[in-house]
């Protein structure tokens, strides 16, 4: 499950985004699409807690995301699929292990 309550990211001079709520549901598949600097990968980058949000919540398989520890993010992380479209792969890996 997957859940934004009243989500908000600003940068200095630039709303990202504003009051974004939404449930996700385990089994369902969703795409988010818009045009250049929308939000997409603000939006990602909040839910794999690379960023946290100004204000709101997020939720994700029972962790709210914006209050995890730095040592807990790891693990938080190995639970999630994210499929970059940079594939962000580690070369001194092989396939199998990137994977």
């Amino acid at each position: 499950m997957l859940e934004l309550k009243n989500i908000s990211k600003s940068f200095p001079g630039v709303k990202a985004l504003q009051n974004i709520s939404v449930n996700f549901q385990n089994g369902e598949i969703h795409a988010i699409l818009g045009e250049n600097g929308a939000g997409k990968s603000t939006l990602i980058k909040l839910l794999l807690r690379e960023e946290v949000p100004s204000a709101g919540a997020i939720e994700v398989n029972g962790y709210t995301v914006n209050r995890l520890k730095r040592r807990q993010i790891p693990g938080f992380r190995r639970s999630l699929g994210v499929v970059f479209q940079d594939f962000r792969l580690i070369p001194t890996m092989n396939v199998y292990d990137n994977v």
